[in-house]
C-alpha cells in the first residue's frame, strides 16, 4: 500500500525527467541489444516499456501491484509480476539484469542484490543505480539546518554516499565494469538534459556533485 500511494502522488515530471537521462546512460553502456531482461523496481514501466520497444523481451517486477498494473499498459510485451524482491524467490536467467532506485528502500540490500546475482546469464550484464544522499546541495541544506531529505526518510531505509556504493558492490561478489552518474543539476534548470559541464563536474567528483551513480557490474573473477 505505502507504495502504491507513493507511485500515486509523485511529481511525475520530474521523475520521467530523470528516468530518460538513467534510460540514456544504460543504452550508452549496454553490450547487449536484444535478449531476455529483468527490470527489477520497474515502477511506471518508462525503462521496461522504452526496452521493449528497442528489442529486449522485458520482466518486469515491482512491490506494487498498481506499478505493475501501469506498467503492463505501457507495452503489451512486457511480463509484468508483483514480488517482493526481499521475500520472493525471483526466477529465470537474464541476458541484463537491471536494478535502478531499489536498494536503498530494502533492509538487506547484500541479500537482494546477491539474489539478483542469480539471475544473470552466462556473459550477461547487471546494472544497478543508487543515489548519493550527501551531495552538496543536501550538506548545505544540511548547513542551515534543513535536514528532512527531501522527504526521503519515509522511503529509503538506507542512506548511501558514493563509497558505500562501492563497498556493496564488493560484498555482494561483483565489479564495476563502467560507471556513469546522474548531475545533482536538476534538468529542469537547462532545458531538459544536463550540460556537459554538469556532468564533467558530477563524474570528477561524484561524493559533491552526482545525485545518483549508475554501474555496470559483472561477476569478479
Amino acid at each position: 500500500r505505502y507504495f502504491d500511494h507513493y507511485w500515486e502522488t509523485r511529481q511525475l515530471t520530474s521523475v520521467a525527467r530523470r528516468t530518460r537521462l538513467r534510460i540514456g546512460l544504460i543504452d550508452h553502456m549496454l553490450g547487449h541489444r536484444s535478449g531476455q531482461m529483468l527490470d527489477v523496481g520497474c515502477g511506471r514501466g518508462s525503462t521496461s516499456a522504452y526496452f521493449a520497444e528497442s528489442g529486449f523481451d522485458v520482466t518486469a517486477i515491482d512491490l506494487s501491484p498498481l506499478a505493475v498494473e501501469w506498467t503492463r499498459r505501457q507495452h503489451h510485451k512486457i511480463k509484468a509480476a508483483v514480488i517482493d524482491l526481499e521475500t520472493d524467490a525471483v526466477n529465470g536467467q537474464y541476458d541484463v539484469v537491471l536494478c535502478l532506485e531499489v536498494l536503498q528502500q530494502v533492509r538487506e540490500p547484500v541479500k537482494a542484490l546477491q539474489k539478483l546475482v542469480g539471475t544473470v546469464s552466462d556473459g550477461g550484464e547487471l546494472f544497478v543505480s543508487l543515489p548519493n544522499e550527501f551531495h552538496l546541495t543536501r550538506r548545505l541544506n544540511i548547513m542551515r539546518g534543513k535536514v528532512d531529505f527531501g522527504g526521503i526518510e519515509d522511503s529509503h531505509i538506507k542512506l548511501y554516499t558514493v563509497a558505500e556504493h562501492h563497498r556493496l558492490i564488493a560484498a555482494c561478489g561483483l565489479e564495476i565494469v563502467e560507471s556513469r552518474v546522474q548531475s545533482v543539476v536538476p534538468p529542469r534548470w537547462l532545458g531538459g538534459r544536463p550540460h556537459a559541464w554538469c556532468n564533467r563536474l558530477a563524474a570528477m567528483c561524484p561524493g559533491l556533485f552526482a545525485l545518483s551513480v549508475v554501474y555496470k557490474c559483472r561477476i569478479a573473477v
